[in-house]
């Protein structure tokens, strides 16, 4: 296991997102007035620590930033209650930023309300370019306690921006393809296997879908950005936004995967397109659950809600299928601290504790993601669940986890614009050439600033 893990170190640069969680409420708390703290971070990162209690034992509250179905809602509360049970001074009030997570956060940091601790998916640089974030460095250097070590340091890198650490990595939640099993079997395709390819993907998806019935082998979501780049990754497209024009989407490979999503789409109907999935108003995996779709594309986050409603049909994951390679992409969870915080040195003890041992074993009993740590006992609870069978499929996708496009303080904006040029393509607004040519010019003005 922990070879496996260590995989992680050899993974270029790594990429993800998660988001593609939906929001389904849960608890949901409005953010309380937070003023700029002049204290450096030097002073900041000082023992806040008197007795062995945190503050002095005054009583303090914490803000934090959360996000996800209403499972994912509670998992990070039963982290909350942990903490606040070992540190009863200590009130932590969830902040729910809701679905469109990047919004909302710039919309509290705008209006002097962020929560002292962020909630951070592939945004770190953007986030700390806007100076949103407090470095971490010095509390780390005057932490006896903390290994900084117990990281992969590809999941660290994309936390570094200008030489500091801004964040640290809770989870990280490869996309695989959730596939009904029921469906493959009662149309006779093949169960799909870890190492099937893009072929046989394809294959499957035809032979699964029904237009008279209105069934799909596949739901490739409108609005994702990391979906597309999955398979500009798994094409070969050395896909780079990290300097002033983009790089990779001006190649063969680049308008092949263009090329392969047009036909998925718009000739051969295999998923609904992302007009349809609009006018249907369904959520993220309502599709999959009704039986429309055969497949979707998801990382663990689905888990803990087939855990608490399961599905009524057999059902299983695999890796992502082969094509140049079997890149894919993932969810990644982070925890940054505010820059306007009040409380800094009460802020890390918590950020220290979501992503420690403690932290990192309630996410893995609940199968909501793998730890973002070399914590070999909190994966191996992942993989002694069998929730799925094959949840090895998710361990084994870590290595492969594409993370490059969150390199550049641009992220957001040109994942959006990316998103809203290719889902024009695939309501057949456009052809795959013309999307890519749109893609690239209206990208570099993004990222010429």
């Amino acid at each position: 296991m922990k070879k496996v893990l260590s995989m992680l170190l050899a993974v270029a640069l790594l990429t993800t997102t998660l988001v593609g969680c939906s929001n389904n409420g849960g608890q949901s708390s409005t953010a309380s007035g937070t003023s700029s703290s002049t204290t450096t971070e030097g002073s900041q990162a000082e023992a806040g620590e008197t007795d062995g209690q945190i503050n002095d034992g005054k009583p303090v509250t914490i803000q934090v930033a959360v996000s996800g179905s209403a499972q994912e809602i509670e998992i990070h509360q039963q982290k909350f209650d942990q903490y606040t049970k070992e540190n009863p001074n200590v009130t932590i009030e969830p902040v729910d930023i809701g679905a469109e997570r990047f919004q909302k956060l710039m919309t509290l940091v705008s209006s002097g309300t962020a929560p002292d601790i962020i909630y951070i998916n592939e945004w770190c640089y953007s986030l700390a370019y806007r100076n949103v974030l407090m470095g971490l460095d010095d509390f780390i250097a005057n932490d006896s306690e903390f290994d900084l070590n117990q990281f992969p340091e590809s999941l660290l890198t994309p936390l570094r921006y200008e030489d500091k650490l801004y964040a640290l990595p809770q989870e990280v939640s490869p996309f695989v393809m959730y596939y009904n099993k029921d469906m493959f079997e009662a149309a006779g395709v093949e169960l799909p296997t870890d190492d099937w390819t893009i072929d046989d993907f394809y294959a499957a998806a035809k032979a699964l879908t029904d237009p008279e019935k209105k069934v799909y082998g596949y739901r490739h979501p409108g609005a994702w950005a990391d979906q597309v780049l999955g398979w500009f990754s798994r094409a070969g497209v050395e896909y780079d936004i990290s300097g002033t024009e983009v790089k990779g989407l001006d190649t063969p490979e680049a308008l092949e995967a263009l090329q392969f999503l047009y036909d998925m789409v718009v000739v051969d109907g295999l998923s609904p397109n992302p007009a349809a999935l609009t006018a249907m108003g369904k959520g993220a995996d309502a599709l999959f659950r009704n039986q429309s779709v055969a497949m979707e594309s998801a990382g663990l986050w689905m888990l803990p809600t087939y855990k608490a409603d399961p599905l009524d049909f057999e059902w299983d994951v695999v890796r992502m299928p082969m094509d140049k390679n079997q890149k894919t992409k993932a969810g990644i969870l982070n925890w940054g601290i505010s820059s306007a915080t009040k409380n800094p040195e009460v802020s890390w003890d918590v950020l220290k504790f979501l992503v420690g041992p403690e932290g990192m074993r309630i996410v893995a009993e609940s199968n909501m993601a793998l730890p973002g740590s070399n914590d070999e006992a909190a994966n191996q609870i992942v993989l002694d669940s069998k929730f799925p069978e094959n949840v090895q499929a998710f361990v084994d996708s870590v290595p492969d986890v594409d993370m490059t496009d969150q390199l550049s303080i641009y992220r957001t904006e040109v994942n959006t614009k990316l998103q809203e040029i290719v889902d024009k393509m695939l309501i057949g607004e456009s052809t795959p050439e013309e999307t890519q040519e749109k893609l690239i010019t209206e990208i570099n003005a993004i990222l010429a600033g």
